[in-house]
């Protein structure tokens, strides 16, 4: 009998033949709880085994610690590759601002966290998948073209101070003009302190904080912190910290209330102090670039160029304490010197008009779109960088320019406009960012 053989094409020979591709593990958080909350952490993995899979959960509360507890660091997975853990077991927990997961093999020990700044590399050496997420208060807002969000310890002592830090809208609030207001207050015998924190890290650049506050004689025990911080030490151990701050630090008798600092301050040459008058408005400004941050504060609103008001402090710092870029913040707190009350017992508030970052080189605008209205209007739709001085001109034969305005971006995304459009019969525009900011 004569054999019947099937017939394969090459392509379904190699089909057939090649192995299948490997699947890539992965791991996902399927609820997590809102900040305050103390519901679990739940999640699921994918193309694993579950019995022969862990997962790993910390938390950051002031630092990395183990959860659900050092007894029992790993989480278990069901069968259909969901998990669950218990992740306020402790303290502050529900008010911790990063979760982290690894799912690592059932048999790995994972590194036991006690607040630690960084996690160690060795979860995601040993993990084949991982997952963090950032958690924010309920009350974070946008302002000055960014988002921020509002510290809070949940009633508990942290750091600086340490004090008890509140998301409260009576601590933290923007008005109906656009300031920021900063304030601590003392209710049902506690009192309560303000810290707001950038979504986002900026890096090098000039920080320009715009005080429409005298802060002159805030009371000794009070400070008012305006910087970027990092949780991550660095090399030198001063998290990425640049100051502007403004306190007697407890000392009535001090006859300076400001000063400039390149963390460790406690390194020589790393703090200069001066006093910042009894005026109001005032202006704080530090260029960090590499290997260097220089120090202004003016004595009213900063604006470029030919605007000029007078400076009250400079200070430059070269030393090898300046850090490099990392995921520094930008903070403002206003807080209680060793968590002590103020020395004349009254509630304290600061003002904030503005915060602007201007990157060393400032992005050239790009156009979004263009129209002309019909009352004659020319708009101009652009993406920038928000709170930076933007200046129109315009020209009808591309030799000859006039300035049409000059315009603060309240957001990335802003408008310019010609309101005399309608008289040309042909004309030219041209963005550019007005230097000396």
């Amino acid at each position: 009998m004569k054999t019947k053989w099937s017939r394969i094409t090459a392509a379904a020979w190699l089909a057939w033949a090649a192995p299948l591709a490997a699947q890539t593990p992965g791991i996902s958080l399927t609820s997590v709880p809102v900040m305050g909350s103390p519901a679990d952490l739940s999640g699921v993995v994918s193309e694993v085994t579950p019995a022969d899979f862990r997962v790993a959960v910390y938390l950051f509360v002031q630092g990395w610690w183990t959860k659900p507890t050092d007894a029992a660091p790993l989480t278990v997975i069901q069968n259909d590759g969901t998990w669950s853990c218990d992740i306020t077991t402790g303290g502050a927990d529900a008010y911790a601002t990063k979760i982290a997961a690894f799912l690592v093999p059932q048999s790995y020990t994972p590194p036991l966290a006690h607040g630690l700044a960084v996690l160690p590399e060795e979860l995601e050496t040993n993990s084949v998948a991982s997952v963090i997420t950032e958690r924010g208060s309920p009350n974070a807002f946008h302002w000055c073209g960014y988002d921020w969000d509002v510290k809070n310890s949940g009633g508990y002592l942290f750091g600086p101070g340490p004090n008890r830090f509140t998301d409260s809208t009576d601590n933290v609030w923007v008005d109906a003009t656009g300031r920021l207001h900063l304030r601590i207050t003392f209710r049902d015998g506690q009192w309560l302190c303000p810290e707001v924190v950038s979504s986002r890290a900026f890096g090098y650049g000039s920080y320009r904080f715009f005080l429409d506050s005298a802060v002159d004689d805030l009371d000794p025990n009070v400070v008012l912190g305006l910087f970027t911080y990092d949780h991550d030490p660095t090399t030198t151990g001063g998290h990425r910290e640049i100051d502007v701050e403004f306190s007697r630090w407890g000392n009535a008798a001090d006859s300076t209330n400001a000063q400039f600092v390149v963390q460790p301050y406690i390194l020589s040459g790393n703090l200069t102090r001066w006093s910042v008058p009894a005026t109001a408005p005032t202006t704080h400004s530090f260029t960090w670039s590499a290997g260097r941050v220089d120090y202004v504060s003016h004595n009213g609103t900063f604006a470029p160029p030919p605007a000029s008001i007078p400076q009250i402090a400079t200070w430059s710092n070269t030393s090898a304490s300046v850090p490099t870029p990392g995921d520094e913040r930008v903070r403002m707190n206003l807080w209680l010197f060793n968590g002590t009350s103020p020395s004349d017992g009254q509630e304290v508030e600061v003002v904030i008009s503005r915060f602007a970052f201007i990157p060393l080189e400032p992005m050239a605008p790009r156009v979004r779109a263009v129209s002309l209205d019909v009352a004659g209007i020319f708009h101009l739709q652009l993406t920038g960088d928000p709170q930076l001085w933007y200046r129109l001109e315009r020209s009808d034969d591309l030799k000859e320019w006039d300035l049409v305005s000059t315009t603060i971006a309240p957001e990335q995304d802003f408008e310019l406009t010609d309101t005399s459009a309608a008289s040309a019969t042909r004309r030219f525009y041209r963005v550019a960012v007005v230097p000396g900011q």
